[in-house]
């Protein structure tokens, strides 16, 4: 288990934070304020809503307490813990609050992935595991100044990618690399005509105008 000077909930929101900064989808929505003024916040604001929900599922303190009470054999009220939210749970959180914070429609499955990876830091943090949150904090250190660009293929599909595409990682990590996402598709973002300048890339606009 962690250890009490790097708690569970500790651990995970420091793997949290870092994911999520590495998801191109919510960067570009941070960056370009579709979330208003607050979208930096909101980003901070929705790690500490998930952070939340996987706090619910750990057993009170008083009741892991009364495990060391030799005057006590069993805790006086039962727990009143939640079930582990699993992938599909927070997919459904993160399509939901992306839609309703920043008026982001996704169908590309990166929703997925993140909720995904964020099971799976909430696993490792449960046994006082940091290597994976060291990894998405090396990842997502390597990705700050980096401006997410909305690019237009010549078919269908809408792409994101990293404006500084001269900088290829020369580390040679087998890690993945989520910075590099070939990523989602903004269905309501792309819905108006974008102004495409020589090299392909477009203004999104955002829905609704707010």
């Amino acid at each position: 288990m962690a250890s009490d000077a790097l708690p569970i909930s500790v651990l995970f929101a420091r793997g949290l934070l870092a994911r999520l900064a590495l998801w191109p989808a919510l960067r570009i929505a941070v960056h370009q304020n579709w979330g208003g003024p607050q979208s930096a916040q909101k980003q901070r604001w929705l790690a500490g809503v998930i952070t939340d929900e996987f706090e619910a599922s750990l057993p009170p303190v008083s009741a892991s307490l009364t495990a060391f009470d030799s005057y006590q054999s069993a805790p006086m009220h039962p727990s009143h813990t939640l079930p582990e939210p699993d992938s599909e749970y927070i997919e459904t959180m993160l399509l939901q609050i992306m839609d309703d914070e920043f008026e982001v429609a996704l169908e590309d499955g990166s929703a997925f992935d993140v909720a995904r990876d964020v099971v799976r830091l909430w696993n490792d943090a449960k046994e006082g595991k940091d290597d994976y949150v060291k990894d998405l904090e090396m990842q997502a250190d390597r990705m700050k100044g980096k401006m997410p660009q909305y690019e237009v293929d010549a078919g269908s599909a809408s792409d994101w990618e990293d404006s500084d595409d001269d900088n290829e990682d020369e580390s040679g990590s087998d890690s993945e690399d989520y910075g590099k996402d070939v990523v989602p598709q903004l269905l309501d973002h792309a819905k108006e005509v974008p102004d495409v300048d020589e090299d392909g890339f477009t203004t999104v606009k955002r829905r609704g105008g707010r």
